[in-house]
């Protein structure tokens, strides 16, 4: 989680986000990294459904888009030809080759930004979930207008952190960045110069970008609602309403384990069966065959008898069943997503109403995926500008 209170230290800013915000969004995290705070050793384990279904919303958002970087059509609606079009597609064509995991993680975080930058003649592309976003200020339509972005690597024990500003002015986008060293990975440490560190030395701690045009970097958020703080224009994890039946999933799937451990055979066996241990301090034992299969008990004149109770599976996964369908219903899947689609029977027209609900879903965040990414295009060509990356031209964008 990105160190809120220190960066607030060494900013002297605080962030919007109320304590209500961070603190879903810290839950959003132990969640997805199958660490949610009920789990307990031995008693509760973890299904961990919030990374599967991220992993398929990610999944069925990406599965089928269709893409094009082109020059401009001309009269005729032929594409005229376009170097500039042409670097920008190639360039554009490594982000979206390794976009599926990190939309998974944005849709664990609720959202995410996609800040290309060059170098040595290409554009690379910093995925940044809302995990590692200090979120500063938004405009009036919601936009992040001023934010903090960090990286970070670690040296041995020394802990390296850099932090870059975005913020919105009325000359243009002012970027400032710093430096930090730490011997203790929860602290940011002591402010260092940017040259400290040869992976940064030749970042310029202050820039003013003009004619940009907005921010350089696109900022996806997850098409849900956020019903954790109404008036936070930030995104919520696409499992966020379903957190609590989450848990009681894993806690019933954690009675099923149970169910299957208590109902193990065993065989109760009379000690007058057991034989003295070879130690010689007079306590009994079976033979080794399997630790968990005798058991001594005093049974009378009876030198045995088989513990196999009835294992009570069907009531319990039919119970987990009907837990998945309403993770099912909160997140907006379709029935048989994590479910048993043939559990029960449907007619045609409940059945369009649940694959509609996952089309709804996906196509929402789709078109905001869609919006993100056609930022990254922009600021992708205003970096073709400032440092002459390709010849200048027209282009245009399209998404399926």
């Amino acid at each position: 989680m990105f160190p809120f209170k220190d960066v607030a230290a060494v900013e002297h800013i605080d962030t919007p986000l109320s304590n209500e915000m961070i603190d879903a969004l810290d839950l959003w995290y132990k969640m997805y990294t199958d660490s949610p705070p009920w789990l307990s050793p031995g008693k509760v384990k973890s299904l961990n459904l919030p990374s599967l279904i991220c992993s398929e919303v990610a999944r069925q958002v990406l599965l089928e888009v269709k893409w094009n970087i082109s020059g401009k059509a001309d009269e005729n609606g032929n594409a005229q030809d376009s170097p500039r079009a042409e670097y920008l597609k190639a360039e554009f064509g490594k982000l979206m080759q390794s976009l599926r995991s990190k939309l998974e993680q944005a849709c664990a975080a609720g959202g995410m930004t996609i800040k290309p930058y060059p170098k040595d003649g290409h554009i690379y592309f910093d995925c940044a979930t809302a995990w590692s976003l200090y979120p500063i200020a938004f405009d009036d339509d919601g936009n992040l207008k001023d934010v903090i972005f960090r990286d970070s690597y670690q040296d041995g024990t020394t802990t390296y952190t850099r932090l870059e500003r975005h913020t919105v002015t009325d000359k243009g986008i002012s970027i400032t960045q710093r430096a930090f060293r730490s011997n203790n990975r929860e602290s940011i440490g002591v402010e260092i110069p940017l040259t400290d560190v040869p992976q940064w030395a030749e970042a310029e701690p202050e820039a003013l970008l003009t004619d940009t045009e907005g921010q350089m970097f696109g900022w996806f958020k997850t098409a849900n609602a956020n019903n954790v703080d109404i008036d936070a224009p930030m995104g919520v994890a696409v499992f966020n309403k379903a957190v609590n039946i989450i848990r009681e999933a894993d806690m019933q799937y954690s009675r099923i384990l149970w169910e299957y451990e208590g109902s193990e055979l065993a065989i109760d066996v009379d000690p007058t069966v057991l034989r003295p241990q070879m130690n010689g301090r007079g306590r009994q034992e079976m033979p080794q065959l399997n630790e968990r299969l005798f058991r001594g008990v005093d049974l009378g004149d009876d030198h045995y008898q088989v513990f196999s109770p009835a294992i009570r599976d069907s009531a319990l996964f039919n119970g987990l069943n009907q837990l998945f369908m309403r993770v099912e219903d909160s997140c907006g899947l379709a029935r048989g997503t994590l479910s048993d689609a043939n559990q029960e029977a449907r007619t045609a027209t409940e059945l369009r109403i649940v694959k509609q609900r996952t089309y709804a879903t996906i196509a929402d965040n789709q078109q905001a995926l869609e919006r993100a990414l056609r930022e990254v295009v922009r600021a992708m060509d205003k970096y073709a500008d400032l440092y002459n990356l390709a010849p200048a031209g027209e282009y245009e964008v399209s998404f399926d």
